[in-house]
Parts: C-alpha cells; sequence; structure tokens
C-alpha cells in the first residue's frame, strides 16, 4: 500500500472491518460519524474514489458507500501478514508429531480439532507423502454461515471427504514459506471464489505437511492468520 497516503490506508482499513463485520456498504457520512478521522465528509469520498480508482473499493451501486474488492481484501491481508504477531494456541505440545504412525495421526488430529475450536472454522492438517489428511470444523461453520453461503459449502465437504484429491488439491497452490493466504478469486477452484484459505507448510518429521483453515471472505483475518502462524 505504498502509493497510498496513511489516511487512504485508515479509511481503507475501515472499509475493510465494517465489511468483515457487518456487510454493509460504508459511505463518507457514516464513516465520519463512527470514526474520528478529523477531516471533513469531501475529504473522506475523495479518498474513497482514489481507493476506487486503484479498484480496491467499489460502489454496489450508484450514491452508495464502498465494499472492498478481492483486491482490497488482498491489500488489508497483506497489512495484516506485516503486523500480526503469532496467537499461539494453549496446546500441550507444539513440537511435531512422531514417526509412530498412530501417535502422528493422533497429534494431527488434536490440532487440527484444537485450531478449528479457536477460530470457528474449517480446519485441516494434510501430510500427502505419508497419506495422512484430517479435517474438523465442519459442523460449527455450518451453523454460524449456511444461511449467509448456502449449498456451496457442500462442495468444501465433498473435497474434504475426497481424501487423495484434496492432498493434490493442496499440494497444487503456489505455497511459499510460512503463512500463505488465499482470497475468493486467488483460489483454484470455481466454488471456493467466495472463500478464503490461510495455511503454511510444516517439516513434519522429515515430510511436508500442510496446516490451514478454509472460511468465508469475511473472516476474522487477523486472528486466524495469527493462529495458523503460531500453532506448531
Amino acid at each position: 500500500m505504498a502509493s497510498l497516503s496513511q489516511r487512504n490506508i485508515d479509511i481503507l482499513k475501515i472499509i475493510v472491518d465494517e465489511y468483515l463485520e457487518t456487510g454493509e456498504v460504508l459511505g463518507s457520512k457514516l464513516l465520519l460519524k463512527k470514526y474520528d478521522l478529523g477531516v471533513s465528509p469531501a475529504t473522506v469520498r475523495n479518498d474513497m474514489a482514489k481507493l476506487e480508482q486503484l479498484n480496491l473499493v467499489y460502489q454496489p451501486y450508484n450514491s452508495a458507500g464502498r465494499l472492498p474488492t478481492s483486491k482490497g481484501l488482498r491489500a488489508f491481508v497483506n497489512y495484516l501478514m506485516e503486523t500480526t504477531p503469532s496467537h499461539f494456541l494453549e496446546s500441550e505440545a507444539h513440537k511435531t508429531g512422531s514417526n509412530d504412525f498412530k501417535k502422528l495421526s493422533d497429534f494431527i488430529h488434536k490440532i487440527t480439532l484444537e485450531l478449528a475450536k479457536k477460530t470457528g472454522e474449517i480446519t485441516f492438517f494434510t501430510v500427502p507423502e505419508r497419506h495422512i489428511s484430517e479435517y474438523a470444523g465442519v459442523g460449527t461453520f455450518l451453523e454460524s454461515n449456511y444461511a449467509r453461503i448456502g449449498d456451496d459449502i457442500f462442495s468444501i465437504i465433498k473435497m474434504l471427504e475426497d481424501k487423495f484429491n484434496f492432498m493434490k488439491f493442496i499440494t497444487e497452490f503456489p505455497i511459499r514459506e510460512g503463512v500463505n493466504v488465499f482470497i475468493g478469486e486467488e483460489n483454484i477452484l470455481p466454488y471456493l471464489k467466495d472463500f478464503s484459505i490461510i495455511m503454511k507448510p510444516i517439516q513434519i518429521d522429515g515430510y511436508i505437511g500442510y496446516i490451514g483453515i478454509i472460511g468465508s471472505l469475511k473472516m476474522n483475518y487477523s486472528f486466524n492468520i495469527s493462529a495458523v502462524r503460531g500453532i506448531i
């Protein structure tokens, strides 16, 4: 976000935060009513227009406020990736696994379940070379999101249940070291355009594994990024 002023960045963060919390459009007057930026509505409208020119926000209809675009969410997440500390979850053990297959499977199950409980999202942990794939949190995610997301959620459940194709799907992502975030249209499969995936690769008993979260575009990125970063 180097081409933006600090106020531009602050306004983008506000628009994204409001979208993630309420899903509602945010106009200049409402923004200034909720946030004291020390400027006029005209100045905020000019800032919003600049953000729109950069395709970071858009107007869903004329005379409306703004919502973030996927590019705007990406800019927001990039900012979080630089500023969000790790949130170490309260696991009894944060060291990776065991050469014993059952102990390794039990460890993966425990970590996946813990991450799901803390985040409220669908979580997964897969080690393709060991043919291990675990997921958790589907029931809680359905309760919280089905009314808004609808039947698309069932495509994700089918994907998770097809263990070998899911492991192949994960390994096809352009994954770098550390936490990786794929937002909406950045995801490989078309039906994931309304979801975000946060994951990171890890070394576990000499193998590459992947732990992560699948959630809606309106997830709590700050907490979820820190949770994935700190879980192991």
